[in-house]
């Protein structure tokens, strides 16, 4: 009766959540449509005199009608000029659209416009730590490279415009410093379109105007924002807002532009994106832009792209909500120094989607996201987290390394060091006052953690971070020649890529007993190494029942009763440096070799019982073959060697 109560529960808790089930091929998607507009990051080169002046404060203007593909505006920028007699200044601008002129401190100047790159002659004797005020006036038909930097298209036979320019895609619809190392401190942008459609972009909205057949609306953000954060959409939206109660009394804002044609779907979704809000409000810190919105718009693009505080998002479906909202802390608020380490964003979303599925829906789906993420990783055995060549979309924008595997690279070190510490370096992180609102290398995220530890992480960012692969793990378990009753786990690994010759972690294994068990945590530091793991006779062992670690591991196999044993049994002893064979009963005399890598006969015997120990302490450490052979059976092992 209490299973069959147990199966109607969760029979009724699949149908209640299933909509909210991790999708398996989510990541791929997500992952395959960014890398479709990263095509760009090949071809750009971010212009070394950047670092010559700092962008205050810009004004974007634009015209548009979704129905045109065509754009028209202006960009006011003030500057701060940091090198004494700067002669030029550049800003980024596709060469398909036209600059008709340029203000300097409100005088027309001379400029050039090549390469994707407007560069304007100024006036002589400026100085350094000087203010000046930049407007360049431009038009022209946008692009069409297939990357997705500005579309015109259509959703239900309605035109709509929007833009997604991650990470040099905004040169193509404005002037701008496409920079990762100058956030713009403050920005307006005000759009004026045919009075049909609304416009959607970041910030606080300040005002909707209709002026005859013309809207114009002005968005206003006061927080540091990257210049590929930037976006706007133009269509005709349906507009509504929910809101989330935040400390000190106030309320945030989660506004939603959305198709007409799903406004009914998207309000049906409320519950479910307040819940995630608050859900990463109390984990982490209230979100930190709190004072304008956090919003969706929707889109054509096939996925979602975190432009700050307002998501763009072909849908408000679960787990693509949870995942670009998780941007806003990792990404928007803190971003990435280089592309490099592009983990500090997709890989940070990507886990904070599973702790939505960990600690949300009654964890239903957590064993499930965790199950979906490691066979993803585990499915080839090469890559790293880090990307060596920016230059490779493929590799930069690729799901199973970037996204999961850097996702369960912090799956991992919250195992190794802890719940608390793991969540307070998180927390430290996001608190440093150095790089809040603005740009983290991943060498202030590791120092953060390691603070936190109180420990060096080196060894586990080589191994995980830099190194590529996963171990898998061999495991049995015997008697203690000495005293039977204690039981004794030897581990050995297997690397799955050459980078790693040996992954020192953390082992889980649960021991049970009489129906209960009991958790350990075995450090394991070198091959074939052998743990004291009970004192008595268990019921079974098992590896990794939570689901910590990336990795594999064969069956946990234990030394069989020689009284039952039906089979051959190769069993290695490395405290005692000797192979254990077991052959079935009645079987006769068997017999015994080891070969090499090389495939030379290293040891041969004849076995003349049933329970034989065979002396390998005379062999040199390196993997080895067993042999066993009786007249009806034969059976094969490898072996590791490993002896300090």
């Amino acid at each position: 009766m209490k299973l069959q109560l147990l199966l109607l529960i969760l029979i009724f808790a699949v149908q209640f959540v299933s909509a909210q089930a991790p999708n398996p091929n989510f990541i791929d998607k997500m992952a395959i449509g960014e890398g479709r507009n990263h095509q760009k990051l090949s071809r750009f080169t971010e212009s070394e005199s950047y670092a010559d002046y700092d962008l205050i404060w810009q004004r974007l203007t634009l015209t548009i009608d979704p129905a045109v593909n065509y754009i028209s505006g202006s960009v006011f920028s003030q500057v701060k000029c940091m090198k004494e007699n700067m002669l030029t200044l550049q800003f980024d601008l596709t060469d398909s659209l036209k600059v008709d002129s340029i203000k300097f401190d409100w005088k027309t100047v001379s400029f050039k416009h090549n390469s994707d790159k407007i560069t304007l002659s100024l006036p002589a004797g400026i100085q350094g730590t000087s203010y000046h005020l930049v407007e360049i006036f431009y038009r022209g038909v946008p692009p069409k490279n297939g990357f997705g930097s500005i579309a015109f298209e259509k959703h239900n036979n309605v035109p709509v415009m929007w833009t997604l320019s991650e990470p040099y895609g905004a040169l193509d619809w404005w002037p701008c410093k496409q920079s990762l190392a100058d956030k713009i401190d403050s920005m307006e942008l005000l759009i004026t379109c045919p009075v049909q459609y609304k416009a959607a972009s970041n910030g606080r909205l300040v005002y909707d105007k209709v002026i005859g057949n013309q809207r114009t609306v002005k968005w206003r953000t006061h927080y540091p924002i990257a210049t590929y954060l930037v976006g706007i959409a133009v269509t005709n939206y349906e507009t509504y807002s929910d809101s989330l109660d935040i400390p000190d009394g106030k309320k945030l804002e989660i506004l939603n532009y959305v198709y007409p044609e799903y406004l009914a779907t998207a309000k049906s979704k409320s519950a479910e994106i307040l819940s995630i809000m608050q859900f990463y409000n109390t984990k982490f810190m209230t979100y930190p832009f709190a004072s304008e919105k956090y919003g969706h718009a929707q889109f054509g693009w096939g996925g979602g792209m975190e432009h700050q505080t307002m998501s763009f998002m072909t849908s408000l479906e679960y787990e693509l909500v949870a995942h670009e909202m998780a941007h806003q802390w990792f990404g928007d608020y803190i971003t990435l120094a280089s592309w490099h380490d592009i983990w500090l964003n997709e890989g940070f979303a990507t886990y904070l989607t599973g702790l939505v599925f960990e600690n949300l829906q009654n964890g239903v789906w957590w064993p499930v996201w965790k199950s979906q993420v490691v066979a993803s990783i585990t499915s080839k055995p090469d890559g790293s987290v880090y990307v060596a060549d920016t230059t490779d979309v493929n590799r930069m924008f690729n799901g199973r390394l970037t996204y999961n595997k850097g996702a369960y690279l912090l799956q991992m070190l919250r195992w190794e060091i802890g719940d608390n510490k793991f969540f307070q370096g998180l927390e430290n992180y996001l608190h440093d006052t150095a790089i809040a609102n603005q740009f983290a290398s991943q060498d202030e995220f590791v120092h953060h953690m390691e603070a936190a530890a109180d420990t060096s992480l080196t060894g586990f960012f080589n191994e995980w971070y830099y190194g590529e692969g996963y171990p898998t793990y061999h495991l049995n378990y015997h008697s203690d020649p000495v005293n039977p009753a204690r039981q004794i786990l030897r581990i050995s690994q297997t690397a799955s890529h050459s980078s790693v010759s040996f992954f020192k972690m953390h082992v889980p294994i649960r021991v049970w007993k009489g129906g209960k068990y009991t958790d350990l945590r075995l450090y394991n530091t070198m091959q074939n190494q052998e743990f004291v793991i009970s004192e008595q006779p268990f019921d079974k062992l098992e590896f990794d029942p939570d689901q910590w670690l990336i990795a594999k591991n064969d069956q946990i196999l234990p030394v069989v009763d020689i009284s039952k044993s039906n089979e051959i049994q190769i069993i290695p002893e490395y405290t005692t440096e000797k192979v254990r064979v077991i052959l079935p009963e009645f079987s006769g005399n068997g017999t015994f070799r080891m070969v090499d890598q090389n495939g030379r006969i290293i040891l041969q015997e004849l076995l003349l019982s049933q329970d034989s120990r065979i002396d390998i302490s005379s062999l040199k450490n390196g993997v080895y073959l067993v042999e066993v052979g009786i007249k009806d059976q034969k059976r094969i092992e490898k072996i590791i060697i490993s002896q300090n």
